[in-house]
């Protein structure tokens, strides 16, 4: 008889009894009156069984062997452990565990508790964490099997929480019964109360002098998951008394730290191991709206004063503090802004740039840089300055946030001292500190005081030609950095540009090709401006060289570079970084015509970027993205309006730079626009695509990936869907599937099936760009074959629709109708069909005939030509049909005609007068210039005419339909033969519709009969069956 186990239930038994319990409840078909018991009640033969019918990990101990198993045996299974735990971390709390029980076998209660501790620790981290190793530890704390002197025995520890918090007070506790506690917290097994929270918080300040790390360690991450119990979520209420808790916590912490002011062990120690708990502290706290606004401010205080301050000395680690000030962003802003910026002086905006200007290997940098983002952002409120003077000027928009002036002349003094020091350290710490600034887009407001100091841009540099290596490497990545300020990388070009080429010639590596990269950067920039220089208008300021690097000769050099690194490791971070760096140069180049022209000449160093950026990190991917982006760019489509603004633009910078349109310049510009003409750049994209820019595309968005690369992925496949060749291409390697992977939130992606939807305009410009990149590609691509659901990007590509009108949105709107009229052309009924979806529940038909009305003629076409499929669905085609005779008279030869100016009602039904009619727009299209519009609302007309309401109101309401479709007949061009076969059928339809009056009103047509003759002339042509029909029904 077979028999199931659950296998958590069996990781060690003890004795005889447990066992029995256990075949009982699991095994109940096993008898086990017969086994044989030995003298330490254990069950031999049952073990034997079992091990051999469930073998599994957690095997049963046969504890008769283990007890008389040998000292060296167990050391034997110890040293194997141990081994595995060196040369496999994959499962390291389940080794310790089981080094633990042998532990315990050995006597060596000591060691096993360390082990059990260590695992205990493990499994708070997300690699170990799991519901089973988090049971696994809580078992092993509560049964710890100690075997000595050959005799078994079991030691129970199940303590309560008060024993627990009590042994820790007593500073006799372990570490594991404190993780023990942790984790009953964490699983809401148990609430402390506020008199608890504070005695472990107590003892935690007490053993930071002279307790065991690891159970100061244990202590701190428990009483941080019981405050964090106390915090304001929206899903959870807080405990009664929480915020009152909460208040009597931080006075005890900020008592503590106050009785150990003059103790730096003391606060080196809370601060390292208790940085989570005092962040959670003050976060909970400020998530009570009831809270005490001295009290949160106190706290703010004590963590920007104390733990920010003591945590980011150079012996300590910075991260947890860092992190601890993101959290508390978004919490208590104004108070945590007021304490960084005002209340506690300029030591906390010093320590912060300290820690921008680390190396840039360095996380702590990145952290701080991610504050100094989320601080700029949030001191630009004028709320954030609500603690400070002149906050009512502020909200009044009268003068700039205070907190956001303090903060700027705080860091310009920090900056001034630390980049004119003599002492090279200090000074190569300002100059990252004041990059990193500019890498986190805080430099345009922080750092804005710093280059109004009259000649402060011209000693950066100056002194940049004596500086040690390290130095000047700071020196290139700050004017690397500044590139994203055209007003100081202007500046920084004019003073540097001699150097930074000096520096680019001279030197190999991280320095050299950074300098080339600047040079890359500053290529295309405009003319120099001054910032706070001391020189006279007239005056020159003195450089190494004013004239520019050749930009020819620079691409070539990074070229070279990355051909040179085809066979490297990318792997490697160095080839890495030198390929992201020679790829993003090429990327600055290239937004010079003729330099796009000359990287593509060289398809080896494109296929070499794009293999390289699809094995390597995300620098290079977003690197590789951006050169396709710059090669493949299509000029914008302008009104004329907007035309005549950009060469008043352009004659401006003329003026203000002095420089006359001579005939050089003239012959550049048109050599300008000859690179960068349509052909042009169809023949770059096809370029870039045979190399393999696709997959390298593809490739970017896959992952965790930033909006930037998002947005510049969807701008790539616009310009590639441009040309016609080049989509099939992308629907075959993959585009749409990346494309619709990049989608907002906020992008409609889903159907609706509300009936009252109405579609509107993309929000994000990203939505726009991934909609309009896939209606190009839908236009040429057969749907059923490139789509698996063509009703998401039927949805997409009809917001396009809604779009503002200007000279781009006609183009976006154009194509998105061509787009929906191939995506309408499926059969109708299959499973492919979306007319009924698109025109409907969609409610697209509105903005579709808002189209039919446009002035331009090419939407105009492309719309009726998408009303031309729609009406194939029953619900569009009585949209059409409904109401169409109600103006034809009781007697035969009476025909109600309304005034012109009759007003059009919402309700279809009730409109009256052939004006107020949907088919009288199709009429008047069949009668416009342009011969596809002609073509596409006559073929909607000859799908109507199989019903006689159409019939009846194109021969009996509508004064001029009947001559209008009868004029097409007579056409001569390319749509001749399709023009008279939908004639043919209207009027076969029409003769057959059963009312007498239309019948009599076409026999009575010489022009009719005319037409429908010359058309059963030639049995070969199309619309010969037609007319046939058409003949015989009016004879």
């Amino acid at each position: 008889m077979s028999h199931t186990i659950d296998e958590s239930k069996i990781e060690h038994i003890a004795d005889g009894e447990s066992v029995i319990t256990v075949v009982a409840e699991e095994c109940p078909g096993v008898e086990h009156d017969d086994v044989e018991v030995n003298n330490n009640g254990m069950l031999k033969k049952f073990t034997t069984w079992f091990n051999e019918k469930f073998p599994s990990k957690f095997s049963l101990l046969d504890t008769t062997q283990a007890s008389t198993m040998g000292s060296e045996q167990l050391q034997g299974q110890v040293d194997q452990l141990t081994a595995q735990l060196q040369t496999d971390s994959s499962n390291a709390p389940r080794v310790l565990l089981e080094r633990a029980r042998v532990y315990g076998d050995l006597g060596e209660t000591s060691l096993a508790r360390e082990d059990i501790a260590r695992a205990a620790s493990l499994v708070r981290e997300p690699l170990y964490r799991s519901e089973s190793s988090v049971a696994a530890v809580e078992r092993a704390v509560r049964e710890l099997s100690v075997s000595g002197d050959n005799k078994s025995q079991t030691e129970q520890i199940v303590a309560s929480d008060q024993e627990i918090i009590d042994l820790v007070a007593q500073n006799t506790s372990d570490a594991a019964s404190v993780v023990a506690l942790e984790q009953r917290i964490r699983a809401n097994k148990t609430q402390l109360s506020g008199e608890q929270v504070c005695a472990l918080l107590d003892a935690f300040h007490d053993m930071c002098t002279d307790g065991e790390l690891e159970i100061v360690e244990a202590v701190a991450s428990c009483v941080s998951a019981a405050l964090a119990r106390l915090s304001v979520s929206e899903d959870a209420k807080s405990v009664v008394g929480a915020a009152e808790t909460l208040t009597v916590v931080v006075q005890r912490i900020v008592g503590a730290w106050t009785k150990h002011s003059d103790n730096g062990e003391f606060k080196q120690q809370a601060c390292k191991f208790g940085a989570k708990m005092y962040t959670t502290a003050v976060y909970a706290l400020s998530t009570h709206v009831d809270c005490d606004a001295e009290v949160l401010q106190l706290a703010v205080d004590f963590y920007v004063g104390q733990i920010w301050l003591v945590g980011t000395l150079p012996a300590n680690d910075e991260d947890d503090v860092c992190q601890g000030i993101l959290r508390l962003l978004t919490a208590s802003r104004p108070q945590l802004i007021y304490s960084f910026v005002k209340s506690n002086g300029s030591l906390p905006v010093e320590r912060l740039l300290n820690l921008l200007g680390q190396p840039r290997s360095s996380n702590s940098r990145s952290l701080a840089m991610l504050i100094s983002s989320q601080l700029t952002a949030a001191v630009q409120d004028p709320e954030a300055s609500s603690m400070f003077p002149g906050y009512v000027a502020s909200t009044s928009r009268t003068n700039a946030p205070a907190a956001l002036v303090q903060l700027r002349t705080e860091a310009a003094e920090i900056l001034d001292t630390l980049v004119q020091s003599t002492i090279q350290s200090e000074r190569t710490r300002g100059l990252y500190a004041l990059a990193a600034l500019y890498e986190s887009g805080a430099g345009s407001e922080m750092a804005v005081n710093v280059w109004t100091k009259n000649g402060w841009a011209e000693e950066l540099w100056d002194q940049g030609e004596l500086d040690l290596r390290e130095t000047q490497l700071a020196l290139v990545h700050l004017a690397d950095a500044c590139s994203t300020d055209t007003k100081v990388s202007t500046s920084m070009k004019k003073l540097g540009n001699g150097l930074v080429q000096a520096l680019a010639r001279k030197h190999t590596g991280e320095l050299g090709e950074i300098a080339s990269v600047v040079l890359a950067k500053w290529s295309n920039l405009p003319a120099p401006v001054n910032l706070g220089t001391n020189t006279e208008p007239n005056d020159e300021p003195e450089t190494l060289d004013t004239n520019d690097a050749d930009p020819v000769q620079l691409a070539d050099s990074h070229i070279a570079r990355i051909i040179a690194l085809a066979d490297s490791n990318v792997s490697d971070p160095k080839v890495a970084t030198a390929a992201e760096r020679s790829t993003e140069a090429l990327g600055f180049l290239c937004l010079n015509p003729a330099l796009k022209h000359h990287i593509v000449q060289s398809p080896l160093v494109l296929q070499t970027i794009f293999t390289l950026a699809q094995k390597s990190n995300p620098q290079l991917k977003f690197a590789a993205v951006m050169l396709i982006r710059n090669l493949t760019q299509y000029k914008p489509v302008l009104s004329e309006e907007q035309k005549r603004v950009r060469q008043m633009q352009k004659l401006s910078q003329r003026a203000q730079t002095g420089q006359t349109i001579g005939s050089e310049i003239k012959e550049m510009e048109s050599k300008d626009q000859e690179f960068d003409d349509a052909s042009a750049v169809a023949a770059r994209a096809k370029a870039v695509c045979q190399a393999g820019a696709v997959a390298c595309l593809v490739s970017a968005v896959q992952g965790k990936v930033s909006d930037s690369t998002k947005d510049a992925v969807a701008e790539v496949f616009v310009a590639l869907a441009t040309s016609h060749e080049l989509r099939g291409q992308l629907v075959q390697q993959g585009a749409v599937h990346a494309l619709l992977s990049i989608l907002s939130s906020d992008a409609p992606r889903a159907p609706s099936k509300d009936a009252k939807y109405t579609p509107t305009a993309l929000r994000h410009a990203r939505d726009k760009h991934v909609a309009w990149a896939l209606a190009k590609c839908a236009i040429s691509v057969p749907p059923h074959l490139a789509f698996r659901d063509p009703r998401a990007l039927t949805r997409l590509i009809l917001s396009l629709l809604a779009e503002e009108s200007d000279a781009q949105s006609l183009l976006i709107r154009f194509e998105a109708l061509l787009a929906l009229t191939n995506l309408a052309s499926a059969e109708p009924g299959s499973s492919s069909d979306v007319r009924g979806f698109l025109a409907c529940d969609l409610n697209g038909i509105s903005l579709i005939e808002m189209c039919v009305l446009n002035d331009h003629v090419m939407v105009r076409r492309a719309a009726t030509e998408l009303v031309c499929n729609l009406v194939h669905e029953p619900r569009v085609f009585e949209r059409f049909v409904e109401g169409a005779d109600k103006s034809v008279g009781d007697e035969e030869s009476r025909i109600i005609e309304l005034p012109d100016d009759i007003e059009d009602v919402e309700d279809v039904g009730s409109r009256r007068g052939y004006r107020a009619q949907r088919m009288h727009v199709l009429v008047a299209l069949s009668d416009v210039d342009d011969a596809a519009t002609r073509s596409a609302a006559s073929g909607a007309l000859a799908v109507l005419s199989n019903d006689p309401r159409c019939c009846r109101y194109l021969t009996l309401v509508h004064p001029r339909a009947l001559d209008v479709l009868l004029s097409l007949a007579d056409t001569i061009d390319t749509h001749a033969a399709a023009l008279r076969h939908r004639v043919a059928v209207i009027c076969a339809n029409a003769a057959v519709c059963g009312d007498p009056r239309v019948v009599a009103k076409l026999r009575n047509s010489s022009d009719v009969a005319r037409v429908l003759q010359s058309m059963v002339e030639d049995p070969q042509a199309p619309c010969f069956a037609a007319a046939q029909s058409a003949c015989e029904a009016l004879k």
